[in-house]
């Protein structure tokens, strides 16, 4: 059985979450702040629901001292009409986000399908690209020997490049793929993401993730 938590303020919504996740199968463990929660042992967590308003250390302050020495999935709940919230969030190192008020039936399926991306086989190594490795598994990556310490979302997203290297990528395909939907006409979160990824490999790999105007992103390694 994997065990969430579920952080937020409001004791109705722990309550609603609790039950209902348990339902489901998960079991939960419940926090009223974040403090408590970066207190607690991240290892026994497969998946942390966290709300951006809590009171003293908010969640967008979590997430940051999570991203510190965890890479454990990351969904943020922020009100609906907060897009800064959301896109702070990502940038952070959160996984996905929900706006409040939520269907907890639609929570749980981001979850499922934030928990199936984490159980992704890794694909065999590319002949083009030898020097590259990720591990599915532990969630890290390497670069001729080099770690790159790449939040969460910024695994996922070099995870999916690579399973389609050379191949190009719209912003909706890469939407769909790691949040489940299209992308939004003004919402720049995936090209956010890509340009925080593509200056960690530049780093280490030069000019891997190329943009082709119009239709989207490519990873291509030498």
């Amino acid at each position: 059985m994997q065990t969430l938590a579920v952080i937020d303020d409001d004791l109705e919504i722990r309550q609603l979450l609790s039950q209902y996740l348990s339902q489901q199968g998960f079991k939960v463990v419940a926090f009223a702040d974040g403090e408590k929660f970066l207190q607690a042992d991240m290892a026994q967590f497969a998946l942390a629901v966290l709300d951006v308003g809590l009171p003293g250390i908010d969640g967008l302050d979590v997430c940051r001292s999570l991203r510190q020495t965890s890479s454990l999935p990351v969904i943020m709940l922020t009100a609906a009409s907060d897009d800064l919230d959301r896109i702070l969030g990502l940038e952070l190192g959160a996984d996905d986000y929900m706006g409040k008020p939520f269907n907890p039936r639609e929570l749980l399926a981001r979850i499922k399908a934030l928990l199936r991306r984490m159980q992704v086989q890794q694909p065999k190594p590319d002949s083009d690209a030898p020097l590259l490795h990720i591990d599915v598994l532990k969630r890290c990556v390497s670069y001729a020997g080099t770690n790159l310490p790449l939040t969460g979302a910024e695994f996922d997203l070099l995870n999916l490049l690579y399973q389609h290297q050379g191949e190009v990528l719209s912003r909706d395909a890469i939407c769909q793929v790691l949040h489940g939907r299209n992308a939004q006409p003004f919402d720049r979160s995936i090209d956010t993401s890509i340009s925080r990824l593509r200056n960690k490999l530049n780093q280490v790999a030069g000019d891997s993730i190329q943009n082709v105007r119009g239709k989207g992103y490519v990873l291509v390694l030498a």
